[in-house]
């Protein structure tokens, strides 16, 4: 498979190279086409440098105006000799599809707006948090090239988070679709990710069984098989007999868990050809540190006199973890350096990214760490998905969207365990099956494998649109089913065995390009509540 990877991903960056238009890059204008702006259909004509833009309105022709972007104030005529464009004036050919509804376009701000919110955060593994987010958007005008095919002209966010589980999630990132008028789109992090209460059940089809346990933590009884999570949690905080001579007894409570410590730095850029068309190319750096649950003192629960009276400080006996690695099942038990470079390609005609009408998103992407890169390992990923998007019923509800989505994942082996269950996408990262952005209901990482293979859908519902002062906030009812599974091998996949979960959920959108999420999601394991930002998918 490994020999696979390498020569699907040499010939996909060959590929992308060969097609794509790098003409930008090595100061070439870009393609010349006149705009009808009612159809937005292109007209074969040459249109002259000399004039900054174009303009038209409803039924006549399109005139050639005088210039009056910013940076070509203060000349006197379309002349240009004694001035140079710095940017391209005429707009690469985009789908018709990711234009902007003509109702969403009327509610489009113009300029500089600023979104700036509490968070309030609640999640099964993290515990619930507080802390800010802020995002200052710039829109442009409409008279912009692009302005009716982005969400955003750039948009800098900022957060800072924290949970009473210890929790810490802080980053900066920056995102420009079209950056300098061109087809190019920039994204930029910087991030802190410190989580005490990582989940870990294994790698492999292994981690599919049930959850099991004993009750109150005793030995001699005998198993409780198909076991919902509130109940195999609680047995593990009970003491118990110590397998070591150091502690006569220990708890259980912190099995399933380690402390994942990630700093990370990423930077990417996707270009835009044949109208919905990308390729992608993106660099990322973390320094991963991995704490271990063995020997952590918390208080438990004597199992023959349970209560609160009874309760006493013991420490957690051996992880889930640790016994991995004692049995080489796992790598990088205490983390390491990883520097991935990634290449991709996409087909994307989604109207609007935050929150979609319509459109359809195909993307694969392969990635590469080696230790040739600074890294601390080698091994290589595949990640393919596709989203689609879609209005039914438009006579009946004006704002009801069917959005399905399908992923399927590979990791080579020698890869860390805590990066085998890493995904990238486009649209951002994702961790594990199980948890908010693969299969609510289950506990995040509930399930990792080499192989893994996943896919929801929901029906998102408008239901009412109001404004308070000048921010316009929409709310959406959101039922949804989610289904996943892993495997060993790529050689190994069927369509037996898949775990599921559903729910319903609300979601609040804030002038158009923020989301707040707020789900209720079951499954036969778990029941969980979730309140963050941006869709699922």
């Amino acid at each position: 498979m490994d020999r696979f990877f390498i020569s699907v991903w040499i010939w996909t960056c060959f590929w992308i190279v060969a097609v794509g238009n790098f003409s930008p890059i090595f100061g070439e204008g870009l393609p010349q086409y006149k705009f009808d702006i009612t159809n937005a259909k292109a007209i074969a004509a040459e249109i002259p440098k000399e004039f900054s833009h174009y303009v038209a309105t409803a039924g006549s022709n399109i005139e050639l105006q005088a210039p009056s972007s910013p940076w070509m104030q203060g000349l006197d005529s379309p002349n240009l000799s004694t001035a140079e464009l710095t940017l391209p004036q005429v707009r690469i050919p985009l789908d018709e599809g990711k234009r902007l509804e003509p109702g969403e376009l009327a509610e489009k701000k113009e300029g500089w707006y600023v979104t700036a919110v509490p968070l309030l955060s609640s999640d099964p593994v993290r515990g619930q948090g507080g802390g800010i987010r802020a995002s200052i958007f710039f829109n442009g005008k409409k008279t912009d090239l692009y302005y009716e095919y982005e969400a955003y002209r750039s948009k800098l966010t900022f957060q800072l988070f924290q949970t009473n589980e210890g929790v810490k999630n802080h980053f900066i990132q920056f995102d420009s679709p079209y950056i300098f008028n061109t087809a190019f789109r920039w994204k930029s992090s910087l991030s802190l990710d410190y989580n005490p209460n990582s989940q870990y059940f294994g790698i492999g089809e292994s981690s599919l069984q049930s959850l099991s346990y004993r009750p109150r933590n005793l030995p001699e009884i005998g198993r409780i098989t198909n076991a919902r999570f509130d109940a195999y949690e609680a047995s593990q905080s009970y003491t118990r007999p110590s397998r070591s001579e150091i502690f006569p007894t220990v708890s259980d409570q912190g099995y399933n868990q380690y402390l994942f410590n990630s700093t990370t730095l990423f930077n990417g850029i996707d270009y835009t050809f044949w109208r919905a068309w990308k390729w992608v190319i993106a660099n990322e750096i973390s320094k991963n540190i991995i704490g271990h649950s063995d020997g952590i003192w918390n208080l438990s629960k004597d199992p023959y006199f349970a209560g609160s009276l009874w309760e006493t400080a013991v420490p957690n006996g051996e992880s889930k973890l640790t016994e991995d690695y004692k049995a080489g099942k796992i790598k990088g038990y205490n983390g390491g350096d990883i520097v991935y470079l990634r290449a991709g390609i996409a087909y994307d005609t989604r109207d609007f990214e935050p929150d979609p009408d319509r459109g359809i998103l195909v993307e694969l992407n392969m990635a590469n760490v080696s230790k040739r890169t600074g890294s601390d390992f080698n091994y290589n990923k595949i990640f393919f998905q596709t989203k689609y998007f879609y209005k039914i019923f438009p006579s009946v509800f004006e704002e009801l969207v069917f959005a399905t989505r399908g992923a399927l994942g590979y990791t080579s082996s020698a890869a860390p365990f805590s990066e085998v269950r890493y995904m990238w996408s486009l649209d951002g990262t994702m961790t594990g099956i199980g948890g908010l952005q693969t299969m609510r209901g289950y506990r995040q990482d509930r399930f990792v494998a080499p192989v893994v293979g996943f896919g929801s859908a929901e029906f998102r519902w408008r239901f009412a649109t109001f404004k308070i002062l000048d921010e316009l906030f929409t709310l959406s009812f959101v039922p949804f089913y989610d289904v996943g599974r892993v495997w060993d091998s790529e050689k190994r996949i069927n369509l037996q065995g898949y775990k599921h979960s559903w729910g319903g959920g609300l979601r609040i959108i804030w002038n158009q390009a923020t989301v707040i999420l707020i789900d209720f999601a079951k499954s036969r394991e778990d029941t969980q509540t979730f309140v963050d930002f941006n869709h699922a998918f």
